[in-house]
């Protein structure tokens, strides 16, 4: 009788002792919401410099070398562009144990692609410059010229397109979750929080209200913070 009563009390509504109430194991919802941001936060920064930093480069040689190099790569970068992400990156998960490590490894080995396309678009448009033309007058090696004089020219792309990047791998995280291929439970996820206020929806309202919120208001933050960075590097509107 003890064991049916304790089941009863839960999910159990917000109260002063937990401010969000709790899921159907008694686990305080704000406390795993914190939790959940953790990870959120780690997997699509992780995600973000790691596929930043392959795309930068292979999109850069491409568009320093140019020529069978350039041709070439870009061939191969299209064929991986046509690949479907998410049901790979599922396949693949469903074949491996999924952990943090590995949903960052898979996710960023495929999410190099959109930025090398444009790195390689702004080195195709600086190697010709007149102080790329100088630096290789002085006789400066073509690593130099790549990382000290092209690079930093190069830069608006990963400046503008980061904070959407960030916010695509929260969402993508918790939609793994949610479809029940991302972090293994008991890890707080706000996708695997979501999963579990469909089942307890009609008694527990509270578990789909404060995850919803909590995913919205982060999306939203990271999508005004690119919209201010491309306004501000916008020169028609400087």
């Amino acid at each position: 009788y003890e064991s049916n009563k304790k089941v009863e009390e839960y999910p159990a509504p917000p109260s002063s002792d937990n401010w969000m109430g709790t899921d159907d194991r008694g686990r305080d919802v704000l406390s795993r919401l914190l939790y959940g941001l953790r990870y959120s936060i780690s997997y699509s920064i992780c995600v973000w410099i790691i596929s930043y930093i392959m795309g930068t480069i292979i999109g850069g040689i491409q568009g320093y070398a140019g020529g069978w190099v350039d041709l070439f790569g870009q061939r191969i970068t299209e064929i991986l562009s046509t690949v479907p992400t998410l049901f790979l990156l599922i396949i693949l998960i469903a074949v491996f144990e999924p952990s943090l490590t590995l949903l960052i490894v898979i996710t960023s080995l495929l999410g190099w692609i959109g930025i090398s396309m444009y790195m390689r678009a702004e080195f195709l448009k600086n190697r010709n410059r007149e102080y790329v033309e100088a630096a290789r007058a002085i006789g400066a090696s073509h690593t130099r010229i790549f990382f000290k004089h092209i690079l930093p020219n190069s830069l608006a792309p990963i400046i503008t397109f980061s904070p959407f990047v960030i916010a695509g791998g929260i969402s993508s995280l918790a939609a793994l979750d949610y479809l029940g291929f991302g972090l293994t439970p008991p890890t707080p996820s706000w996708g695997e929080m979501l999963a579990q206020a469909q089942k307890n929806f009609t008694i527990g309202w509270w578990l789909a209200l404060y995850p919803s919120l909590a995913l919205f208001s982060i999306l939203t933050m990271f999508n005004f913070v690119g919209e201010a960075i491309r306004d501000a590097m916008d020169p028609h509107k400087r």
